[in-house]
């Protein structure tokens, strides 16, 4: 008898954010952040369990009074991926999702499509993109992704990517989104760098380092994530306009 695939979500959750301090308890929208990030990966259809990351005990005070699995983990993780690396070691399953928990508005059918393509054994690592608005190339808290032709990401960075010296060009904004295998993902926090994830402060270009191929899908929403105030009230007002129409 054939054994189903399983996939999990994981929402890693650290309160010690640099570029808003945290974040991930901020509650103007009538509950934490990191909570819509939960609801969102608990309304896709393919995931076995949801569960969140964290080593702070406000973060899992919220998360289990919202009915939502706790994973402790220890302070050592220097990253979102690491901190999913920890939380799985004793977990039975076949793909994680690792959705950064400031990113309240990731559609569900792009994360069934991330994990359609990692249990079909079509990537062992995957991520999302959708078309970069123009007035937000030069931000540096937008991640700007290029891809291959087979799909696969060739690098990640703060700066615009690529440069155009003439025409045009359709540049990709990543979302905070990463797909793994199981065993790929508990390769993670052992993998040399040489500088780049840490002087571009992006985990994934680590990956990319080590000859981890990183497949890029299209979203098919546009979500934001929140690096700084101005996006969480951006936030907060998209969420508004969203509960007036319904």
């Amino acid at each position: 008898m054939t054994t189903r695939k399983r996939a999990i979500a994981i929402v890693p959750v650290r309160v010690n954010s640099q570029r808003l301090p945290g974040k991930a308890l901020l509650k103007e929208s009538g509950k934490e952040l990191f909570l819509h990030t939960c609801d969102q990966a608990k309304a896709a259809s393919c995931f076995h369990r949801v569960l969140v990351a964290t080593d702070d005990d406000r973060v899992d005070a919220v998360a289990r009074a919202h009915g939502i699995e706790v994973a402790r983990t220890s302070p050592t993780p220097r990253t979102g991926s690491e901190r999913c690396a920890e939380a799985v070691q004793e977990i039975d399953c076949d793909a994680v999702i690792d959705i950064q928990g400031d990113w309240p508005e990731v559609a569900p059918r792009d994360l069934e499509a991330l994990v359609a393509q990692l249990l079909s054994g079509q990537a062992q690592c995957n991520t999302l993109a959708v078309e970069l608005d123009a007035s937000r190339t030069d931000d540096p808290n937008v991640v700007k992704v290029v891809r291959g032709h087979n799909g696969k990401a060739l690098y990640f960075s703060r700066a615009a990517i690529p440069f155009v010296k003439e025409g045009t060009f359709c540049r990709l904004r990543h979302i905070g989104v990463y797909g793994f295998s199981r065993e790929v993902l508990l390769r993670i926090p052992a993998l040399p760098s040489s500088g780049l994830a840490e002087a571009e402060s992006l985990e994934q270009l680590r990956f990319l380092e080590n000859d981890i191929a990183m497949h890029v899908l299209d979203a098919t929403s546009t979500p934001w994530g929140i690096e700084a105030r101005s996006d969480y009230d951006a936030f907060l007002q998209r969420l508004g306009k969203r509960g007036t129409r319904s």
